[in-house]
């Protein structure tokens, strides 16, 4: 191995990998059918954001270089895990345990694709069987106490938890996977803590910073709701949980229309419900970005973005219901159509800021201006209109498009393509 290539292995252990990729370039100019210089040179991309296609490149010149070897293969799948392509990241992770099956590192790589699935109950087996091929393999001991957790089975979690962290008391995830297992125990001082901890052993550990930013937002009552609901729907894959949602809309029409059987008065009550839920829903974490904000230390967790919805959501949820409701106490039907108007726009505001996707900045914040527009529209033609119905006169299609825009941006925003940016 050439001095390049030893240095380049020492930077990436120290994280310097856009040095070690310089390092390895240069010796692959030297000795370009190195396969070992293409797994590290992969290694290394896989970690530097925007550079994952490339070290998919790497790693599959490597597989090339060294056939009938397992380590290229599975390394190929968990950066195709990385860039959520975990349809193709599973059969080339069984592919390289078909060449070694006891090699732990491709059956890590199998059950990282499977978690990507959303195939829990898989990734434990397969976690499990790791485990009794190498007991002290801290990967699988991690991604068995992540799938148990989003199976709901905490305790059983929390003790593979405890059981890494007296073999590895140092290992940050172990923290992470605890914090996480807490906070969906309700338990958000205890995870709080575990999230910091894990941050200060590895401060870019994403998976922590998530959890404590939802610890953060955890201390509002309103928001611990929603993630109890976030929690029961991640036990599901992507095809069962927008079922779950379909299922949902179906059922509250078929209640609405039994309620309106029995007694007109009843659909109120049906309808405050559901829209409490698709409020709730959408705007629960852009009203817990606005109460983490008030907080100085708390607030410091978030990102540009996050702060930017908190002040959207807030200045449209909140400033709508202010409207809305001075508009009916004063009988002023524009002031209240402005409210109802801002509290609409306040949904496709929370895929603006956040979003990772350019075609679904694009296009929710098209809805929102839209939104916006077509409800002072409105609000203007009522006021210049004395007397006239709301849905009534010529602003009358211009409500209906402004309801169905706030619906469509609850439908879009399944599509992946709309909320995930293609990962290079």
């Amino acid at each position: 191995m050439s001095t390049a290539f030893t240095r380049a292995r020492q930077l990436r252990q120290h994280r310097r990998h856009e040095e070690a990729v310089g390092l390895l370039l240069g010796h692959l100019a030297q000795d370009p059918d190195d396969p070992h210089a293409y797994l590290e040179l992969a290694l290394n991309r896989n970690e530097i954001q925007g550079a994952r296609q490339l070290a998919l490149e790497d790693a599959r010149k490597a597989t090339g270089l060294l056939p009938g070897h397992p380590f290229p293969l599975a390394l190929q799948s968990n950066i195709l895990s990385a860039l959520n392509r975990e349809k193709e990241a599973l059969p080339l992770a069984e592919s390289a345990i078909a060449l070694d099956p006891e090699e732990t590192y491709a059956r890590n790589a199998k059950t990282v694709a499977l978690c990507g699935l959303s195939r829990w109950r898989d990734a434990e087996e397969n976690a499990r069987h790791t485990l009794e091929l190498d007991p002290d393999d801290e990967t699988a001991s991690n991604l068995l106490a992540h799938a148990l957790r989003l199976q709901n089975k905490l305790d059983e979690s929390a003790r593979e938890s405890r059981r890494r962290l007296e073999r590895d008391p140092e290992n940050a995830f172990s923290f992470s996977n605890a914090g996480w297992a807490a906070l969906q125990r309700h338990q958000v001082q205890e995870a709080e803590n575990h999230f910091k901890e894990a941050l200060r052993l590895d401060p870019e550990l994403e998976h922590a910073r998530e959890g404590l930013k939802q610890s953060y937002r955890a201390r509002s009552g309103f928001y611990r709701m929603f993630l109890r609901w976030a929690f029961f729907m991640q036990r599901f894959n992507e095809k069962n949980r927008t079922l779950i949602l379909i299922a949902l809309v179906i059922g509250f029409r078929v209640v609405r229309n039994i309620a309106a059987a029995i007694h007109p008065l009843l659909v109120i009550p049906v309808v405050l419900i559901y829209y409490i839920f698709l409020f709730g829903t959408w705007l629960s974490s852009g009203i817990a970005n606005l109460l983490i904000l008030k907080d100085p230390v708390a607030r410091m967790s978030l990102d540009r973005g996050e702060k930017a919805e908190g002040v959207a959501v807030g200045i449209l949820f909140f400033g709508g219901l202010v409207l809305l409701v001075a508009g009916m106490a004063l009988g002023m039907i524009p002031l209240a159509v402005a409210g109802v108007t801002m509290m609409l726009a306040a949904i496709p505001s929370t895929l603006v800021f956040t979003n990772e996707s350019k075609k679904g900045r694009l296009l929710f914040g098209s809805f929102l201006v839209a939104i916006l527009a077509l409800g002072g529209y409105v609000a203007i033609d009522l006021a210049t209109h004395p007397g006239q119905a709301v849905g009534k006169g010529n602003s009358g299609p211009a409500l209906g498009v402004g309801v169905l825009l706030t619906l469509a941006t609850t439908w879009l925003s399944m599509v992946p393509s709309l909320r995930n940016e293609k990962p290079t």
